[in-house]
């Protein structure tokens, strides 16, 4: 099993369910309020870790309860957050849910993590071996998480980017990453075209998975192109759906699955975590799991460990 190293957004959500979204001016009455610790990063270092990864963590938080709430999520999920900073006058990241009809909707303040210094990410990666698992996603400041690519790809680390949220910039990144993984609107937003398979050609990572929801995904790995759907479940909450993805897929390439396979287990993850409400509360343990694709997909079972 190798290392998991995570750059990543630590955000406090602040979720309220709706029978629809408002209109601009206008004021709904929710119900079912809920606070957990989110942000992308996070909830990816949950995922892999409640599977069982060796994750070390790198972020950022405010002096303030939100920063210490989630770190202390993260260390009970079993991260190391021996690398998660506290920063002088900004606030920790704040996420504005709205939930309708199991779509969402999110207003986002990045606050503290947007404050990773270069030095930060060297000490970070400072043990890292190759063949070790990097991952990031866009919710830091873009001169770390580049510095950070650029890094870990020397290192000859497995590096996997979330380009989420998109920014056309991002393509300056591709050349040190060796997984592409937006989803549909992100890959839409960098490759100029709405066409999956155009996009994934447009854009030139070693390997390009887009993610689908519902349906699934779509990859294109060098010459390989292949698909598949979703599992069918009773979706309750898609928010955190794409972390789930992003999480596990790193979970199962450091424990040496093969790419398409891990992709499979990936997908099946992310459908198992739309059936809760919430985000990194919602990310199954290894033991959930395996029942879950034992019901499901129970040719896959030999892949678990």
């Amino acid at each position: 099993m190798k290392n998991i190293y995570i750059l990543g957004s630590m955000n406090t959500d602040l979720a309220i369910y709706l029978e629809r979204f408002p209109r601009p001016g206008e004021t709904l009455r929710g119900s079912s309020f809920r606070t957990g610790s989110g942000g992308k990063g996070l909830n990816q270092a949950i995922a892999a870790a409640k599977l069982g990864g060796k994750v070390l963590f790198l972020g950022a938080v405010g002096k303030d309860a939100f920063g210490q709430s989630m770190k202390s999520e993260l260390r009970k999920a079993g991260v190391n957050v021996s690398h998660v900073k506290t920063r002088d006058g900004v606030a920790s990241g704040v996420a504005l849910i709205e939930v309708s009809q199991a779509e969402n909707a999110i207003a986002l303040d990045l606050g503290a993590n947007e404050r990773i210094e270069i030095g930060d990410v060297d000490a970070f990666l400072g043990k890292a071996e190759a063949g070790d698992v990097f991952l990031a996603q866009g919710e830091n400041n873009f001169e770390a998480l580049e510095h950070a690519l650029a890094a870990s790809h020397a290192k000859k680390m497995v590096t996997i980017l979330n380009p989420a949220p998109a920014d056309k910039k991002m393509l300056t990144l591709l050349p040190n990453v060796d997984v592409l993984l937006p989803n549909e609107k992100e890959a839409a937003l960098l490759s100029g075209s709405s066409d999956v398979r155009k996009g994934a050609s447009l854009l030139k990572a070693k390997t390009v998975v887009i993610t689908l929801g519902k349906d699934g995904y779509f990859a294109k790995d060098g010459d390989d192109v292949y698909s598949e759907p979703a599992v069918e479940v009773e979706v309750v909450d898609t928010t955190g759906a794409g972390d789930a993805f992003c999480g596990s897929f790193a979970f199962f390439l450091s424990g040496e699955v093969a790419l398409k396979n891990s992709l499979r287990l990936a997908s099946l993850y992310a459908s198992l975590e739309t059936t809760k409400k919430g985000t990194s509360a919602a990310m199954a343990d290894s033991k959930t799991f395996k029942a879950f694709v034992k019901k499901a997909k129970p040719d896959l079972l030999y892949l678990l460990r």
